[in-house]
Formats: structure tokens, C-alpha cells, sequence
């Protein structure tokens, strides 16, 4: 079975007994046919608008800079930058190594060295990262040479729209999607009873999913020395 905008519109349609769509008719769909499309994509909508950072969200982005330009654009799609990540890639034709940069608040910077983007000499490699209040970030200082700057964001996932297209949400979990979506289904045919009962399962199906992904274990290693053998042996020598 495949996992697409098409086959989990289709888990939609059969779970209401409707007629299933095929790649021919998928475009041009009608009536309950492109409600259940619609209830596809709310479906995901909700689902990575319940979490900040869901890690299948995940993404990385590496930009070339300009030399003498110091403010920068994140991407369109970027919901959450992580300012712990921004490193400068290392490039031995620039002579440079790889090296992460520090984060530093913009107050900090208009106070301390605004005076940078009217000057044309101080540029060098960036050793500071500053995200601005329009949420796009500049560096400090600016760069003199087209240095490969890679740091790393969560998405907001892209609407699904070909029948072949994908969500980012990992297979394992099409049951969620396909129970929210039912859920908005019923919520189209104007079914209450049904949309509470289906919505109350997409709920549970959702806080499973961050059970499963979110609780992390991370390893902790101790390192408590044990002193008493050291102790014992320097008192038998």
C-alpha cells in the first residue's frame, strides 16, 4: 500500500463507503470526494501544529554569504530556527575552518556593534549569530568572503496537493492522519456525535505519537571517581 496524498484520501473515502479517487481522477475530483482531500490536509495541519518541534519536521539549511552583508533571510518555510546550530563550514580554498558561532542578543548587538553595517573594513569571519526582531538573523562580523554558513530549523510542512505527494509525518503513524481526517469528515456532513467520537480518537492517536517521538531517554554517564581504593592502596604503601 502506498503512503500518498491519493492512498490516505482513498483510507478516508472507504471509511464513509464513498467511491475511492485514482490517479486520473484524483485532479478532478468532487463533492464528499474533495472535502475528504481537504480533511487529508487539515488533518496534517493539526498534527504539526500540536508540536514546536515534531523531530520529522527537522531540517538543515546551508547559505553561501556575500561578502560585506551582514543581515540575513531564513526560509520561507521555517518555523523555529535553532541558534545553537549555526556553524561556518569549513573550506579549505577559503583557508577557513569549521567553526560554530556564538549567539548573541540583538539588543546586545545595536549596542555594542551596530556601527558595523556602516563600515566597509571590518569584515572577516563571523564569529557571532543574531537573530533579528523581524526573526531573520545577521552576523557578526560581517563576512569578506562567500563562506558556507549551514545551521538548522524545523519546517512548516508543505500542503499536500499531487496525488503522489508525501506528508512528512512518518508512515508508522497514518492511522492518526486517516482517524483526524474521518473526523473532519464527519465534521463536513454536519454529524456531530461522529466528529467527537473520531476527534477524541485522533487526540489520543496524536498524544501517542509524542509518547513515541518526543520522550527522549537521554544516556547519562557518571563521573563520580572512586576514591576509596586510591585511598586504601596509599595506606598499605
Amino acid at each position: 500500500m502506498a503512503y500518498n496524498y491519493l492512498d490516505l484520501t482513498n483510507e478516508v473515502l472507504a471509511r464513509f463507503n464513498e467511491v475511492p479517487l485514482t490517479s486520473s481522477t484524483f485532479n478532478s475530483s468532487r463533492g464528499f470526494q474533495t472535502q475528504c482531500k481537504n480533511a487529508v490536509n487539515d488533518a496534517l495541519n493539526y498534527i504539526n501544529q500540536r508540536e514546536f518541534n515534531w523531530p520529522f519536521n527537522h531540517a538543515t539549511e546551508t547559505e553561501v554569504l556575500v561578502s560585506g552583508t551582514a543581515r540575513y533571510t531564513i526560509p520561507a518555510n521555517a518555523k523555529t530556527v535553532d541558534y545553537e546550530t549555526f556553524r561556518i563550514v569549513r573550506d579549505e580554498s577559503l583557508g577557513t575552518d569549521g567553526k560554530p558561532l556564538r549567539s548573541m542578543t540583538y539588543y546586545e548587538y545595536l549596542e555594542r556593534y551596530v556601527d558595523q553595517e556602516q563600515k566597509t573594513d571590518v569584515g572577516t569571519i563571523p564569529s557571532h549569530v543574531v537573530r533579528t526582531l523581524d526573526n531573520n538573523f545577521l552576523l557578526y562580523p560581517y563576512p569578506d568572503k562567500a563562506y558556507s554558513l549551514t545551521y538548522e530549523y524545523f519546517l512548516i510542512p508543505a500542503q499536500l496537493s499531487a496525488a503522489t505527494d508525501s506528508p512528512t509525518i512518518p508512515e508508522h503513524f497514518r492511522r492518526v492522519i486517516a482517524d483526524g481526517a474521518t473526523a473532519y469528515g464527519y465534521q463536513y456532513r454536519g454529524e456531530a456525535n461522529q466528529y467527537a467520537i473520531n476527534f477524541d480518537r485522533f487526540e489520543k492517536g496524536i498524544t501517542q505519537m509524542q509518547s513515541l517521538v518526543l520522550n527522549r531517554h537521554d544516556y547519562v554517564r557518571s563521573t563520580v571517581i572512586d576514591r576509596s581504593s586510591t585511598f586504601t592502596q596509599s595506606k598499605v604503601i
